[in-house]
């Protein structure tokens, strides 16, 4: 059960990184809360996979590389219906430019699970971002 709920997460940064959409909209359950503590930003949403999707796809395919390395996984919770699974996260983001070519923001997660007939769905992230370093025009 661990494995399959860290794999579910991977896939939402492999995807992300592949630019697989469709793939990226199935890890998420059909409703998810999302928070990511970025730039200011400290307000949840609530969004569809579809919303999740066409709000990433137009900055990530600003770039020509998108590499989201994380670890440290930690289960926090785990039942049969639910889990809470924390990581460290680094992306780093290449365009080449001429003021400088990559934009890298680092932090942490926290995913909320909810086990559905077809698996583990992600059913909520928050993100804490710890900083960010390069060329920050970039997105």
């Amino acid at each position: 059960m661990r494995q399959a709920i860290e794999d579910v997460v991977t896939k939402m940064f492999v995807y992300n990184d592949e630019h697989n959409w469709k793939g990226l909209a199935a890890v998420f359950a059909p409703e998810v809360k999302m928070l990511h503590k970025l730039e200011g930003n400290e307000e949840e949403h609530t969004m569809t996979p579809e919303q999740i999707v066409n709000a990433w796809r137009p900055i990530m395919e600003k770039f020509d590389s998108v590499h989201h390395q994380i670890g440290n996984f930690l289960i926090r919770e785990i039942n049969d219906e639910h889990a809470v699974v924390s990581c460290y996260g680094t992306s780093t983001h290449y365009k080449p430019n001429s003021k400088g070519s990559i934009w890298e923001v680092v932090g942490d997660y926290e995913f909320t699970l909810h086990k559905e007939n077809e698996g583990w769905k992600i059913a909520g992230e928050v993100f804490n971002c710890k900083y960010q370093s390069g060329n920050l025009e970039l997105h």
